[in-house]
């Protein structure tokens, strides 16, 4: 009788100490909102930073003269680039690399410039090796020879300050972006896109 008693009370306790975790639980609630729409939860590089130093670099690059003065030398001809991915020199972690697609997307989506796909060279070389081997027919493998080169490289970089005093706390970002002829080195473009954003804390202090 007591055995069977101290098993009763055993899973008397467990229920109630699951039915104790599933009140503590969490719950969540979700819905889908405008991605340009974002909201400012935390200090950190968000969507919306992005997107207006991605607008702000893409209107410089496509409307500086290196455009126009390479089109005039080469009878009209769009100019090709190859893109190096952004580096991140901020103490946050950025994917950079979405922001050097999205503006390859900006910039091949213009019509105005040519992108070759450096990522992908070497899976590109992959396929041409093996259409050559003789396991693909003479009419539909590809002839190697025939690749594009690059006039231009895109690079670029973001890095960040912070200055903090009391409750108050300045967030600057900054993203510097360089066009560089491939044949003599120069610089054809650059600029940069600045972001400030301020903050006040509401309890303990920044510093």
């Amino acid at each position: 009788m007591i055995l069977r008693n101290v098993k009763m009370l055993a899973v008397l306790g467990l229920a109630l100490g699951a039915l104790s975790l599933s009140s503590c639980a969490p719950t969540m609630s979700g819905e889908y909102a405008d991605p340009q729409d974002s909201r400012m939860l935390d200090d950190k590089f968000n969507p919306k930073d992005q997107d207006a130093i991605i607008r702000r670099m893409m209107t410089s690059c496509l409307g500086r003269p290196w455009l126009k003065n390479f089109q005039k030398a080469n009878t009209g001809r769009k100019p090709i680039v190859v893109v190096q991915d952004v580096q991140n020199r901020t103490d946050e972690h950025i994917d950079t690399v979405m922001i050097t697609e999205i503006m390859e997307t900006e910039l091949v989506n213009s019509g105005e410039v040519k992108f070759l796909e450096k990522a992908r060279r070497e899976q590109v070389m992959d396929e041409l090796e093996w259409q050559n081997s003789g396991a693909v027919s003479e009419r539909s493998k590809k002839k190697t020879g025939n690749m594009k080169g690059a006039d231009f490289l895109l690079v670029g970089s973001i890095a960040n300050l912070i200055n903090a005093r009391g409750k108050d706390k300045d967030v600057y970002y900054q993203v510097q972006m360089k066009l560089v002829n491939i044949e003599t080195s120069e610089i054809e473009w650059t600029d940069s896109a600045r972001i400030l954003k301020k903050f006040t804390s509401r309890g303990a202090k920044f510093d």
